[in-house]
């Protein structure tokens, strides 16, 4: 569902801007005397392609958030499944946070996060590994 959401995000894009020229080459025409406005023109084509990115953003942020979000419910079940999960839980703490980070220690959360794929320390400002994996 997240790729084809990606690739109906780039097809709607590509589509709106060709629509931008149509519609800009057909609204910019002055009915009565058929000679181009050229503010018109111009006008229309920058307002199709604003909509048209703006399209393009909600869908392609759908499919990232639909990409967080089934690497976090990967990382729960993960984590509902080790025994260690059980003392977390015990232990009064239900936040998503320490859920996810399972075993790593205070002072790792002080100075940032592990990446999963390639082990690189990160800083917690960052949400995105220099690899290109997501924190949660």
């Amino acid at each position: 569902m997240k790729s084809q959401c990606k690739i109906i995000a780039i097809v709607e894009l590509i589509l709106g801007i060709l629509g931008s020229f149509i519609l800009a080459k057909s609204g910019g025409l002055n009915a009565y005397t058929g000679e181009r406005n050229w503010t018109t023109t111009i006008f229309i084509f920058l307002i199709g392609i604003i909509v048209s990115y703006v399209f393009f953003v909600v869908l392609y942020s759908i499919s990232e958030i639909m990409d967080n979000q089934e690497y976090i419910m990967k990382q729960l079940e993960q984590t509902d499944a080790t025994p260690e999960s059980r003392s977390v839980k015990s232990a009064g703490s239900n936040s998503s946070a320490s859920l996810l980070s399972g075993t790593k220690s205070s002072t790792m959360d002080d100075e940032g996060w592990l990446c999963t794929k390639c082990g690189r320390l990160n800083p917690n400002s960052s949400s995105i590994c220099s690899c290109g994996k997501h924190r949660f």
